[in-house]
């Protein structure tokens, strides 16, 4: 869907976009009985209202089992794409702090005094 006001980036569905090349989408929409027409789309709408089906039964109480694996793949998934970056925070107090704690060592204090 398209924006509808100038600071609108897109849509909810904009984010649940896969790469096609992935099959991602489309072999979920398999799981659930659909299949793309010969010109390889969707019916109309069909992702749309199965996000809708999707947060009807994940709202149902007897799904606490099944919400719970789902959650705990996705945080699985999202631990994987982390990356160790170490944020320097701007005041020196805060870098000593993050130095004392761990969060950062001293070399990489070091790299970055040297860098600027």
């Amino acid at each position: 869907m398209p924006a509808s006001k100038d600071t609108q980036k897109g849509t909810a569905m904009d984010y649940l976009a896969a790469p096609r090349d992935s099959g991602l989408v489309k072999s979920i929409m398999a799981f659930i009985g659909f299949e793309a027409v010969e010109g390889g789309r969707l019916p109309a709408g069909v992702k749309y209202d199965t996000l809708i089906a999707l947060n009807e039964m994940l709202s149902l109480k007897d799904n606490d089992e099944f919400n719970s694996m789902l959650a705990t793949r996705v945080v699985e998934l999202q631990a994987s794409r982390r990356t160790t970056t170490s944020k320097v925070a701007a005041t020196p107090e805060s870098i000593i702090a993050a130095v004392k704690s761990g969060k950062i060592d001293l070399s990489e204090l070091k790299a970055a005094l040297a860098s600027i």
